[in-house]
């Protein structure tokens, strides 16, 4: 089978095939089967989407556990963007103070306080827009719609969040794809121990 997440909307029935296993034949594979290589994947994020989007129809907790996934992961960037900012400031002051103290404007010292009011800046560029908490709901949505298979355009995704196309494109936009990337690597990180697992088990 060449995408083995096709397994796992066949958890209802009793048997299915696994084509192009060791040796060349097809492997019938159980239930037990499919569920034991699956909870070979570790858990988080990535194993809670690749059931969301390919196994049978989704509970309530199930969906649940994946926006919960999502919005931790977000606001852990968020909260990581913010120290790198808060940081950076406090590294630039301490260097200020410390140089207007001591009366050294000496062009090696000028030169290293300019570095570290450029890195304030870069660290203040990417920060993302503030109250990304109550955006979270409809920041998922797309998120998910769009490993489901849905590409909205820009504006179309900040009608989703309720924003104008400008605030979309100057803010939002970063957290979206940033957020996206993370989900699809660690989707197909757990897709392919998925497949290591079902490899062992026809093996």
């Amino acid at each position: 089978m060449n995408n083995v997440r096709e397994l796992l909307a066949r958890l209802n029935p009793t048997v299915a095939r696994l084509d192009g296993a060791a040796g060349g034949g097809v492997v019938e594979l159980s239930n037990i089967d499919i569920a034991g290589a699956l909870g070979m994947v570790p858990a988080g994020i990535g194993r809670d989407l690749l059931e969301l989007l390919h196994g049978p129809d989704p509970s309530r907790g199930d969906i649940l556990r994946v926006l919960e996934g999502i919005t931790r992961m977000a606001l852990e960037e968020r909260n990581r963007r913010s120290k790198d900012y808060a940081d950076a400031r406090a590294t630039w002051g301490i260097a200020e103070c410390m140089a207007r103290f001591n009366r050294d404007r000496e062009e090696r010292t000028v030169r290293h306080l300019e570095i570290l009011k450029a890195r304030v800046a870069i660290a203040r560029d990417r920060l993302w827009p503030e109250r990304l908490e109550e955006r979270m709901p409809e920041i998922s949505t797309v998120a998910i719609g769009y490993m489901k298979g849905e590409r909205l355009s820009n504006r179309e995704r900040a009608a989703v969040l309720g924003v104008g196309d400008s605030t979309y494109r100057e803010g939002w936009a970063e957290v979206v794809d940033w957020l996206l990337t993370q989900m699809l690597e660690a989707e197909q990180c757990a897709a392919n121990r998925f497949c290591h697992a079902l490899q062992q088990s026809a093996a």
